[in-house]
């Protein structure tokens, strides 16, 4: 949907697309934000999906038919997004679908039940991110709002969203808050700046392959471990009886929040076992998935280069943060108090939907017109009448591959390097690696290596060349980063341009979102 596309009148959301649980929010008319239940009166989805012909049930009825129905249920799709459909799909009813279409349909239920709700259409939203998501992460979600309908104003890393959620009522206070985000399947760790009325990320650092779902795993693998040993047989090899491990694992892992102790029963094949499990005891299977956030906790501080007297408040999101030994670590390695006035569940979506509409009200500004609410706006606003600044960065360098001619080798020179203020453009001359080459082949990498083999491919962009020139003819490179962290590149050399956004290898192609687009009208999403 294009700006010229949109209605006159335009309702903004925050949407949190969680691994296990999403949630989406908006700005009532006295500029508060409020979180939106879905039609089951829920405050969070489950973000499950069950495939029922050409229905696509998502939610609570999913993820409880997830025993009786394990082939028909798709669930932590957020671990998959930005793969292609060669590296991950699901495949239902004889259509495949890839990770953003799975996660349109996710947002689409988030979509049609906040509609029934406010009784008005959503055209625009924010969609929170890890601030660990790489390029091709955050180009998978802006395609799945789109896939879903939506105008996506905003790709926002969720710390920042909590941030944003936790500060919108101590902008008079200017702090350093440290956010401790662990979710179901992803981690990060982020310290923001809160300084009159400007909201400034400093530095951040995560692990988009860990959350709750790992300790939750730790459990599985116990308890079938231990029903092999009794009965000599691996009860994870039916599809039917891991769906109903997991979520007998899920529920000990809830239960030994508030409790000392649980019994694990499960069943498989006419047999059965019964095990008790401690806190202490699933604590300590779980003690290398607790140091290995307490490392990423630490490495995020060298690198702000700050000590821990200098954070003011420790920020928990994420329902992980629930568990008594995450809280333990946290407050025992920061020695710093804790804000516990916004909701580990909601606190993401609550922030996304008050950059939802900063953003509206920045457009507002730049095309001289109020539609917003005069209350709405006086909510984001400093006392000058300028609106509150959120400012990211990057949390990964973004180079190109070069020729080394000392030592013969490839190495990867950073245009953008990590923790470098969002929106940003760079621009840099290089020389052609040898005489009378007919293109020049912009190879665009994205990490912390000046190895090739070690950073991720994200595409690669090439310019046609005149004939004989010498090596070390001059091309020019430029890589713009846009507020959704979304890389375009541009090539030019001897009068000739070609500015293209990356041919990634991962996602969805252009093509494929069309057609996807046009195959997502015909499933109903329940």
């Amino acid at each position: 949907m294009s700006d010229s596309e949109l209605p006159s009148s335009r309702k903004a959301v925050g949407i949190d697309l969680g691994t296990t649980f999403s949630a989406i929010a908006h700005i009532d008319t006295y500029g508060k934000p409020q979180i939106i239940p879905n039609a089951e009166s829920e405050r969070i989805t489950p973000s499950v999906i069950l495939f029922d012909g050409h229905n696509a049930i998502v939610g609570s009825l999913a993820k409880q038919n997830a025993v009786a129905e394990p082939e028909k249920i798709v669930d932590f799709v957020k671990r998959e997004i930005g793969k292609s459909k060669g590296q991950f799909h699901r495949e239902f009813d004889g259509k495949v679908y890839s990770a953003e279409e799975l996660s349109a349909l996710i947002i689409k239920k988030l979509k049609n039940d906040a509609e029934k709700y406010l009784g008005e259409p959503i055209t625009d939203a924010v969609i929170t991110v890890p601030a660990y998501f790489n390029d091709a992460e955050r180009t998978a979600t802006l395609h799945a709002g789109q896939l879903a309908g939506l105008n996506v104003l905003q790709i926002i890393n969720e710390p920042t969203a909590a941030a944003l959620a936790y500060g919108l009522d101590k902008l008079e206070s200017n702090q350093t808050v440290f956010v401790f985000d662990l979710g179901g399947g992803t981690f990060d760790v982020t310290i923001m700046r809160i300084d009159d009325h400007h909201i400034r990320m400093i530095a951040s650092n995560g692990d988009h392959r860990l959350g709750g779902k790992d300790w939750d795993d730790v459990v599985v693998n116990w308890v079938a471990d231990e029903f092999d040993k009794v009965h000599g047989e691996n009860p994870l090899l039916d599809l039917q009886s891991y769906q109903d491990l997991y979520n007998r694992a899920l529920t000990a892992k809830i239960q030994l929040s508030s409790r000392t102790r649980t019994t694990i029963v499960h069943s498989y094949n006419g047999k059965s076992i019964k095990l008790e499990l401690t806190r202490d005891e699933f604590e300590q299977k779980c003690r290398h998935l607790l140091e290995k956030s307490k490392a990423i906790c630490e490495i995020v501080m060298q690198e702000a280069q700050m000590d821990w007297n200098q954070i003011d408040r420790v920020l928990l999101t994420g329902g992980m943060t629930r568990m008594p030994s995450v809280r333990q670590m946290v407050g025992d390695l920061s020695n710093r108090p804790v804000a516990d006035d916004v909701s580990p569940d909601e606190a993401v979506s609550l922030g996304a939907a008050v950059q939802a509409v900063l953003a509206l009200l920045h457009e507002e500004d730049k095309l001289g017109e109020r539609h917003l609410p005069a209350e709405v706006r006086s909510q984001f606003s400093a006392q000058d009448g300028s609106l509150i600044k959120v400012t990211n960065i990057t949390t990964h360098t973004l180079g190109v591959v070069l020729w080394d001619d000392s030592k013969v080798e490839e190495y990867v020179f950073p245009m953008i390097k990590k923790m470098t203020p969002v929106p940003t453009h760079v621009r840099n001359s290089f020389g052609t690696a040898k005489a009378n080459m007919k293109n020049a082949i912009v190879r665009i990498v994205e990490g912390e290596s000046t190895v090739p083999s070690e950073c991720t491919p994200l595409g690669i962009c090439d310019i046609e060349l005149p004939p004989f020139l010498p090596k070390g003819s001059p091309v020019e490179l430029t890589y713009s980063y846009d507020e959704n962290q979304v890389l375009e590149v541009v090539v030019e050399a001897y009068g000739r341009q070609n500015r293209v956004s990356i041919a990634r290898n991962t996602g969805l192609s252009e093509n494929e979102i069309a057609t996807a687009t046009a195959d997502l009208l015909q499933i109903k999403v329940v």
